[in-house]
């Protein structure tokens, strides 16, 4: 009597617990939607950009909402045409400048110089420097200007040099006046001391040579000699 009694209950608690198992699983079931009959699938949605510069903007879309993107290209580069050294060189080397001729009406002038040479310290013209200036004029009448420049070695002070020299220039200016009156509206007078030297002042030849007078004859090529 026990022991079935016992058995009896035994196989209720199993029966108990197969059914507390079975109602527990239920509990995490879960059932999968299935896609009813003729729906269609959605889209994914992107994230595209709205408008350009500072009004631009991200927001969420579903082709064929979304912008869509084109692509960009650039255009071709036209190779420019190569400059041959050669052709530059042939065109530079093709013009040549026209001689300037000179302005009608005008004639080119020539000039001749004659010095004249001074002792030392002295303004007085010799006779030989008397004579080298009658010969200069004897060639030389019909000239439009001349011009009287005197120098002096570099042989004491500068003062005394510059004195001495406007005193030699005077000299042949006044020779020139007595024996030309007509040419005393052509003359002008340069006078400069220790100056323009044309040879060396460390020899008694170099410094005889720098004490002098140049008279510059300037004439037209029609009044040539």
């Amino acid at each position: 009597m026990t022991a079935s009694f016992l058995r009896r209950v035994a196989t209720l608690c199993l029966v108990a617990s197969c059914t507390a198992l079975a109602s527990s699983c239920s509990l995490f079931h879960t059932s999968v939607p299935t896609e009813p009959v003729g729906s269609h699938a959605v889209a994914p949605s992107w994230l595209a950009q709205f408008d350009f510069g500072r009004r631009a903007r991200f927001e969420q879309c579903v082709p064929p909402a979304c912008p869509i993107r084109t692509p960009k290209t650039l255009a071709p580069e036209t190779p420019s045409q190569p400059i041959l050294r050669t052709d530059a060189a042939t065109s530079a080397e093709s013009v040549t400048p026209a001689p300037v001729a000179p302005a009608p009406g005008t004639k080119p002038e020539i000039s001749r110089t004659v010095t004249v040479q001074f002792g030392l310290g002295s303004a007085k013209l010799s006779p030989a420097a008397r004579s080298q200036l009658n010969g200069a004029m004897g060639n030389f009448l019909h000239v439009r200007r001349i011009t009287i420049i005197g120098r002096t070695d570099s042989t004491g002070p500068l003062a005394f040099n510059e004195s001495l020299a406007l005193a030699r220039a005077l000299a042949v200016r006044d020779h020139l006046r007595k024996t030309h009156p007509t040419l005393a509206a052509t003359l002008t007078l340069h006078a400069r001391g220790a100056c323009c030297f044309i040879a060396s002042n460390d020899t008694l030849a170099g410094r005889t040579q720098n004490r002098r007078v140049e008279v510059i004859f300037q004439l037209s090529e029609e009044d040539r000699p």
